[in-house]
Order: C-alpha cells, then sequence, then structure tokens
C-alpha cells in the first residue's frame, strides 16, 4: 500500500536517522558513501544537513567528513527553463530586458540554488545566484519531518538521549531559513565587504540591489579559482605567505567585530555555493 505524500516523507527521515544512527561510532566509515547518497536521494534540504556535518569534525569519523564533503559540488543543476521563468517572475521583466547575456549553463550547483553568469544591459558582468524550484516549501516539509522525528527519537532511543537530534535540528533550522532569503544573504555580503574593504586581496562580490530578491541574488562576478584546483606551477607563482598573513588579519578583523557571530554564520553558508574564490581571481588575486 502506497502512504501519503506527507506520511511517506516522514517515514523516509525516520528511517534514514534509524540507519545511519551508529555513524558517530564508525571509525571505518562503512557506511559513509551510503550517507551522502542517501541525503542526496531525498533532496535539496538533506544535502544542506550533509554540508553542515560535513563540517562537524566533532561528530563525526574522518571518512563520513569526506563523503560528505562531496555533497558541496557535485549536485545535479535545474533545468534553463526553470532559472528563466524562476527569474522573471522575480524580477517582473523578461530576461532578454534585464540582461544583455545571461548564460543557460550554470558555473555552480548547491543544494538550494544555482549560480549563472550573466551581463547587465550596460555590459557589467554578474553572477546570478538563482533558487531552486519550491525550494522553500521543501525545505519548511522536510524540517517539520525532522524536527517530529528528531524530538521522537530523543525520547524513544540511545542515540537520540546521547545526541539531542531536536537540537542540532533547530539549529539547522535557524540557518536554513535565513539562507533561504537571499535579501538577508546580500545584507551579510553588503556587512562582509564593509569590514573587509582595507584588505586588497580579498573581494567580497557586492550584490545589485534592484537585481535581487528574495529568490534572485545578483552580484558582482569575480573570476576566481578554487585553492585547491590550484597547479603546482600555480602556487609556486603566489605569494603564500603574504596572502596567508593577509587571512589571518582578516579573520581577527571580524572576531573583533561586534557583528562577528552574523559574518561569521554568512561566511560558513556562501562558502559552500560562492561562484568565487579568495585566490586565483583577476590580476592575479
Amino acid at each position: 500500500m502506497q502512504l501519503p505524500a506527507k506520511l511517506s516523507r516522514y517515514a523516509a527521515v525516520a528511517s534514514l536517522f534509524m540507519k545511519h544512527r551508529a555513524a558517530a561510532d564508525d571509525t571505518r566509515g562503512a557506511d559513509a558513501v551510503q550517507l551522502a547518497n542517501d541525503l542526496e536521494t531525498l533532496g535539496p534540504t538533506f544535502i544542506k544537513l550533509g554540508q553542515v556535518l560535513s563540517g562537524r569534525t566533532e561528530l563525526l569519523p574522518p571518512a563520513y567528513i569526506d563523503a560528505l564533503g562531496r555533497l558541496q559540488d557535485d549536485v545535479a543543476p535545474f533545468s534553463f527553463a526553470d532559472v528563466e521563468r524562476i527569474v522573471e517572475t522575480e524580477l517582473r521583466v523578461k530576461l532578454s530586458k534585464a540582461f544583455g547575456m545571461f548564460e543557460a549553463e550554470p558555473i555552480a550547483a548547491a543544494s538550494l540554488g544555482q549560480v549563472h553568469c550573466a551581463a547587465l544591459r550596460d555590459g557589467r558582468m554578474v553572477a546570478v545566484k538563482v533558487q531552486r524550484p519550491d525550494a522553500a516549501k521543501q525545505v519548511m516539509d522536510d524540517l517539520a519531518a525532522m524536527a517530529e522525528v528528531a524530538a521522537f527519537l530523543d525520547k524513544r532511543t540511545d542515540a537520540g538521549a546521547r545526541y539531542c537530534f531536536a537540537d542540532l535540528i533547530a539549529e539547522f533550522r535557524r540557518s536554513l531559513l535565513e539562507e533561504l532569503d537571499y535579501l538577508h544573504e546580500a545584507a551579510n555580503l553588503r556587512t562582509l565587504g564593509e569590514h573587509l574593504a582595507g584588505f586588497k586581496d580579498i573581494i567580497v562580490p557586492q550584490p545589485i540591489d534592484s537585481y535581487t530578491t528574495s529568490r534572485v541574488l545578483t552580484m558582482d562576478y569575480v573570476l576566481g579559482t578554487k585553492v585547491t584546483e590550484l597547479s603546482p606551477l600555480a602556487r609556486l607563482e603566489l605569494d603564500t605567505e603574504r596572502l596567508g598573513l593577509e587571512l589571518v588579519r582578516a579573520y581577527y578583523k571580524i572576531r573583533e567585530s561586534r557583528v562577528r557571530k552574523r559574518i561569521f554564520e554568512m561566511v560558513k553558508a556562501v562558502g559552500a555555493a560562492s561562484h568565487a574564490e579568495v585566490l586565483g581571481g583577476r590580476k592575479g588575486r
């Protein structure tokens, strides 16, 4: 017998929790890849959960951290037809009227959205981050299921009593709801840009307000390369000592800021889906 959609989702969440409840003690990582695959199968909310867990080295063994790290980049994009529809609906203008150029293939795809390279009518290059279709509704439904299942497991299982799943899900919920609002992300970009304006080697893409809504974020396009993808020759050409010191100084400047918690949370959230990196960008930055 087929369960109603809501009950089916609850069953899938409960199954996920129970299937991988011993992950924290699985030092051999026997089910690490399977956990990553299961999260990806369940969709954007769970992919995001995997991304968050990939940074929680105090909770999971190295094999799980490595397997979940794949979810940072390897996410299938959604169709350009959906991109066009969402952008036109949000900006209330035809794509061809708003942009002089808009590449159909995304340059990055993440759990909640993807980024496209585009150009404004005046030729200015921008990156346009578009939220996945129905992402907000799916996230809300999934969070509700997670919260109920977590509360049940906390009361009825040893794993729940040990790790307090409900608290973890509540923390995840707060972070994810902020990330769904691209206006909030735009404000965070402005704040981070203001605090790091004095660091010439660190570029913070700034949002373009007239092209930004809660589901579409348009920002400066910064050409860059991931540090992990730099060739050995390229690394030799970089002044890594100076760049390292610059990053350390920037870190301590944020730490000393009265809004440091907000900035650190934003950096963590943006990092997974960023279209640019600190090193290797234009003009050698």
